[in-house]
């Protein structure tokens, strides 16, 4: 049930409407760089974070939900 509202959160923060890509460019975010995710929800910006951090980055995911954390480190699991 909560991989199904981290996903939901996902799809919200992912649609264009939100301006996702705008806020990343904002951030100006840079390979090795460490990047936390205040309220990481379903970890949408986490696992975009990672992918601009690099191997040589970090990203702390946190959020009061446990299963979301679970939820995020499964995915982030997949990307390695």
């Amino acid at each position: 049930m909560e991989s199904l509202k981290a996903k939901m959160f996902n799809r919200a923060a992912s649609n264009p409407k939100n301006k996702p890509d705008e806020i990343l460019n904002v951030l100006k975010l840079r390979q090795g760089q460490v990047v936390a995710d205040i309220g990481a929800g379903g970890g949408y910006f986490s696992l975009r974070f990672a992918e601009i951090a690099g191997k040589n980055g970090r990203v702390f995911a946190v959020d009061t939900n446990q299963k979301f954390l679970g939820y995020i480190k499964n995915e982030a699991g997949k990307k390695d």
